[in-house]
């Protein structure tokens, strides 16, 4: 991928992933009549090009209500041991488990996890396991009971100051 890639989201682009977010299915044409309210004049055509950008650098994410679904939602966030290869291991074998989301990267803990569990139990049981691990430091887990998310916010595009 492009490093600079986000770098050429601008406003119309923003505009088009948070109509699509609202509404996967849009038609060019209505995103084009949405774009033209805001002031944008696109060709459906034009639309179809910048949608087959965005989804070249976006992925498919749904967030699921925890109020309606059966199963619990559990996001894992864990600390790897300051040892050569820890951090690595550790995002492994997350990656091997029956998560959807597994993420690694630079900040307070190493790995971050989200997956789903039909009972409380088995949630108590995944967290158990991934402390044993020996390249495992601490595990801190939530599970979600409420969420909100502004897909606005997230397809904000980037200020052009």
């Amino acid at each position: 991928m492009d490093s600079s890639r986000f770098d050429n989201v601008d406003d119309i682009d923003s505009r088009i992933l948070q109509i699509l977010a609202a509404d996967p299915r849009a038609p060019y044409s209505e995103i084009a009549a949405k774009l033209e309210e805001a002031g944008y004049e696109m060709s459906t055509e034009g639309i179809r090009y910048r949608v087959s950008n965005l989804l070249e650098m976006t992925t498919v994410f749904f967030l699921l209500d925890p109020e309606n679904v059966s199963w619990e939602i559990v996001r894992i966030a864990v600390e790897a041991v300051d040892e050569p290869g820890a951090k690595d291991a550790t995002f492994d074998r997350l990656a091997e488990m029956r998560f959807w989301h597994v993420v690694r990267g630079i900040g307070t803990y190493d790995v971050y996890a989200v997956g789903m569990a039909p009972t409380l139990r088995e949630i108590d049981e995944l967290v158990t396991a991934i402390e044993e691990y020996e390249m495992v430091e601490r595990v801190d887990h939530i599970v979600v009971t409420d969420r909100e998310s502004n897909m606005d916010d997230y397809y904000m595009a980037p200020d052009s100051e």
